[in-house]
């Protein structure tokens, strides 16, 4: 739409400003769902998204204004979505997770991978969707394009938010949290040398699965685009929507193994199907970029099969393996530190792609899926059958073992 008005510099900068508001609402929601509560944190997440999205769709009447000022307008409005966005991993995940052990804890997994995984994958297909047919109905009109898309990404989230209007904290959270103390006496040592190791298999493997799916995800289109003769947009966008939608049937299938094989060995399943299919397509890009639909099914079941694997469990076991009163907190720094892993990944895709060709992508995909397998082999405890309340309980006595004396709230367990 601008040309070379819309530099380089700017594509980096305007990208750059969702995943550092992503960190950013990843790491302080974090803290307010612990230190106030699940429902407030999730009011305030989706108030973002809907101010982001509604200053983004705006954007374009800021043009008088100037290209360049309208793109730094575009980057703000998109680093407040992003905090939003961001915001939504601990305080989405920490309310399904305990509110699932609250009325159904024998399906707590299934159905918090139904509530979180697959309902964050309907996002692509159903965005390229709204892009595709806005193209086919304006003929190619990109503006008209660009306001369609985010009014979705307004509409949906203020339903959220009118919804969320009237959910409540769960009996969990109500029983044991730190609301009563003083950030000066939260024992953060005792803490972290009872949890430093869960905490480095979960951020390790969300650095680990982000560094691979984020920038195959977002960089999806660019390789489609080299691969489409005459690069039509809406050919792109067509294959993109079916490329989406392969990533569906992995999410069900996870959501049908958490249980039966449980969460380590799906993890371990998923990132086995990085390994296999990024060294298939690496040694064969030559020949299969040249078939395009054979292509995009190899590259949409390896999408697949890490959404089957660790996008369906990462969540899970990283809201599983901690206690109420500190589950915002530590799931907040395992999804930070995937955020970091997206960043560092985002950046040397590109690098990889221009000096050592496009399939070593597929290579690095292999590597890292390689790592992925060993990390949640040595370093993620299963937590399958794991019962929430019983290491609540555990953990309040191993701070009252070790000396502190300060109070969680216990209301909830007496009076309900």
């Amino acid at each position: 739409m601008y040309g070379s008005a819309y530099s380089s510099a700017d594509q980096t900068r305007i990208s750059n400003s969702l995943i550092v508001g992503q960190i950013l609402g990843i790491l302080l929601l974090g803290f307010v769902t612990d230190g106030w509560s699940r429902k407030a944190g999730m009011v305030f997440t989706s108030s973002l998204v809907v101010i982001g999205s509604l200053m983004a769709t705006l954007a374009l009447r800021v043009q008088h204004l100037g290209v360049e000022n309208m793109l730094w307008y575009l980057t703000v409005a998109r680093g407040i979505a992003g905090v939003g966005v961001g915001g939504e991993f601990p305080a989405g995940a920490t309310a399904a997770c305990e509110g699932m052990e609250d009325y159904n804890p024998a399906n707590r997994g299934p159905i918090f991978v139904c509530a979180t995984t697959f309902i964050t994958c309907w996002g692509g297909p159903v965005c390229i969707f709204v892009y595709l047919m806005t193209l086919i109905g304006s003929n190619n009109d990109l503006t008209a394009a660009y306001i369609s898309v985010n009014t979705i990404s307004i509409l949906l989230p203020l339903f959220v938010f009118l919804f969320r209007l009237r959910m409540e904290d769960s009996k969990l959270f109500r029983r044991s949290n730190f609301k009563t103390t003083q950030a000066a006496s939260i024992p953060l040592r005792l803490i972290l040398k009872r949890y430093w190791l869960r905490l480095a298999g979960t951020g390790g493997a969300f650095f680990v699965y982000d560094f691979v799916n984020f920038p195959n995800g977002i960089m999806s289109s660019t390789i489609i685009n080299s691969l489409v003769p005459g690069k039509a947009l809406q050919t792109v966008a067509l294959w993109q929507l079916i490329l989406s939608l392969m990533t569906l049937p992995g999410v069900f299938v996870g959501i049908f193994l958490v249980n039966r094989l449980g969460r380590r060995w799906t993890g371990i399943l998923g990132f086995g199907g990085y390994l296999l299919i990024g060294l298939i397509v690496g040694c064969s890009f030559a020949e299969i970029s040249k078939v395009i639909p054979a292509f995009v099914v190899m590259y949409g079941l390896m999408q697949s099969l890490g959404h089957m694997g660790p996008g369906a469990t990462l969540g899970l076991v990283s809201t599983e393996s901690y206690p109420t009163a500190i589950r915002g907190v530590c799931y907040a720094i395992s999804a930070a530190l995937g955020k970091a892993g997206a960043a560092v990944g985002t950046e040397v895709f590109t690098p990889i792609k221009e000096n050592l060709g496009q399939r070593w992508t597929f290579f690095f995909a292999a590597i890292f899926g390689a790592i992925g397998m060993v990390v949640y082999w040595f370093l993620i405890e299963d937590m399958t059958e794991a019962d929430l309340l019983a290491e609540d309980k555990a953990f309040e006595l191993y701070l009252r073992e070790n000396g502190w004396d300060g109070e969680l709230l216990e209301k909830a367990q007496e009076t309900e």
